[in-house]
């Protein structure tokens, strides 16, 4: 419990310079532990978001900031707050818990009907958003491009770039992504989604086939600049393979394809985010050379 009494209200202005240090400290901190983050931001430009995000808030305790909060969207689809990876901070889980309780009632407003929070993959960051019960979801993890895949592509193995024409394979393949006991995508959802990756020009949406047959795809899109990310990076993700090829490495030589058609294309670094619901995806991207680097932890709101 926090000892000193804390205060929460809205972020105001005489606010922004401690927010920024704290944001600041935390950025360097995660590149200390991951070499494929940067430590140093823009200052004028972070506090020039700071000042400008709303809605924000703060807590302080005897004349100094211990902790901020600030909410980057509302996804009126899914009606969820949604939290960056810097848009929180906390001396202790009590402040943490008093500043979502501040949110609460301003995100029920919206609309939202709970939260979803992107942070640091660090254990004591995530045990006090355990503590004020959110449940970790997801993890993203980053790989740097520095050196020439580790496999090669096996032989008769053809990765091709997919287009509008291959909506149906693609809905095939992109099925057998689904998490085991998860519940799938609304089908015609998943059809206008998959439709738009294939029409995207600046979209990798890639098929593996082997004697011809589709049995694997993996999608890859460039990241628009991030504070604290390096860059130029990719996004790696619907990645899917044949239930009945699996555990014969085909997994492992079609990521390794990708990320050395990415390294050629001249990016520095990879992303992916995985469910946690699956051990055996875990293991897969650690062992694909990907770090944890942050995590996503999600919460209903309480009625």
């Amino acid at each position: 419990m926090y000892r000193e009494p804390v205060r929460v209200r809205p972020l105001g202005p005489r606010d922004v310079d401690a927010v920024c240090a704290r944001v600041e400290a935390r950025v360097a901190a995660a590149a200390a532990r991951s070499t494929a983050l940067v430590g140093t931001l823009d200052h004028d430009e972070l506090r020039a978001v700071v000042s400008a995000v709303t809605p924000a808030w703060v807590a302080r305790s005897r004349g100094r900031v211990v902790g901020h909060l600030v909410t980057t969207m509302i996804d009126r689809t899914q009606r969820r707050a949604w939290i960056p990876p810097d848009g929180a901070s906390f001396d202790d889980p009590a402040v943490l818990r008093g500043l979502l309780d501040a949110a609460a009632s301003v995100w029920r407003d919206a609309g939202a009907s709970g939260y979803a929070a992107w942070v640091y993959d660090e254990p004591t960051e995530v045990d006090a958003w355990a503590t004020c019960g959110a449940t970790l979801s997801a993890r993203r993890g980053v790989r740097a491009l520095s050196f020439p895949a580790d496999r090669g592509t096996p032989a008769g193995f053809d990765l091709r770039r997919a287009g509008p024409g291959d909506l149906e394979t693609a809905l095939t393949l992109d099925r057998w992504g689904d998490p085991p006991g998860g519940r799938p995508p609304d089908e015609q959802e998943r059809r206008d989604e998959v439709a738009s990756l294939l029409e995207d020009p600046d979209i990798d949406y890639l098929i593996a086939e082997l004697g011809g047959r589709a049995l694997a795809q993996a999608v890859v899109m460039p990241l628009a600049p991030r504070r604290g990310s390096r860059a130029p990076a990719v996004h790696l993700s619907a990645v899917a393979v044949d239930p009945d090829r699996r555990g014969r490495g085909l997994g492992t030589a079609l990521v390794e394809s990708v990320l050395e058609r990415a390294r050629r294309a001249g990016h520095v670094v990879a992303e992916v985010n995985w469910r946690t619901v699956d051990p055996r995806v875990e293991r897969f991207w650690r062992g694909r050379g990907f770090t944890p680097t942050q995590a996503l932890v999600e919460r209903p709101l309480p009625v």
